[in-house]
C-alpha cells in the first residue's frame, strides 16, 4: 500500500513539474510588435518605452513638419525638433531637443520638457526631400523631479513630412 502510495504522489509531482509553465517565456518580444524599419513613407513611428511597445501606424497619430530649416516630428507624445544641418548616417544628439508628454492632461500626465532630455541620439537613414520622406532610428532618456526616469530604445521611423 505505501508503495502505491508513493509512486502516486511522484506520478503527481512530475505532472505538477511538467504542466508548469512560464508565462514570460511564451510573452511575444517587445521589439517584434514595433513597426518595420522601412524606408519608403509609411508612416510609422515606434519605440520601447521603458520596455513596453509603442506602435504607431495612423498618420493622425504622428506628426512631422520641415519648416525654416528646422525639422519638427514624433508620434504617441513623443516630439523632437532638429535644428539644420542634418544628414543621414549621423547621429544627433538629442539633448535639449525631445520631450514625451504621458497624458496630455497637465493634472493626471507627466511632462518631460525639452530641457528634461539627458542623452539620446536620433540617426537619419534616409531624407528624401523630392518625396517628402525622413526614416531613421532614434532613442533617449529622460527625467523630471516629479515623475520617474523614462527610457525610450528602439525607435524607429519612416514618415512623409510636410514641407
Amino acid at each position: 500500500m505505501k508503495k502505491s502510495f508513493y509512486c502516486l504522489m511522484l506520478l503527481f509531482l512530475l505532472w505538477g513539474l511538467g504542466g508548469c509553465s512560464n508565462d514570460d517565456e511564451n510573452a511575444p518580444n517587445p521589439v517584434s510588435q514595433l513597426p518595420p524599419q522601412t524606408q519608403t513613407g509609411e508612416n510609422t513611428f515606434g519605440c520601447l518605452i521603458n520596455g513596453e511597445p509603442l506602435s504607431i501606424t495612423n498618420s493622425y497619430h504622428m506628426t512631422a513638419i520641415y519648416q525654416q530649416g528646422q525639422l519638427q516630428f514624433g508620434g504617441g507624445g513623443i516630439s523632437m525638433i532638429i535644428n539644420e544641418p542634418f544628414s543621414t548616417n549621423n547621429q544627433i544628439d538629442l539633448t535639449g531637443k525631445v520631450r514625451y508628454i504621458v497624458d496630455p492632461n497637465p493634472q493626471s500626465g507627466c511632462h518631460y520638457e525639452f530641457e528634461d532630455a539627458y542623452k539620446g541620439f536620433v540617426k537619419f537613414s534616409k531624407i528624401d526631400q523630392n518625396n517628402y520622406i525622413i526614416s531613421g532610428i532614434f532613442e533617449f532618456s529622460t527625467v523630471n523631479e516629479q515623475c520617474d526616469t523614462v527610457k525610450i530604445t528602439n525607435g524607429r521611423f519612416d514618415m512623409q513630412y510636410i514641407p
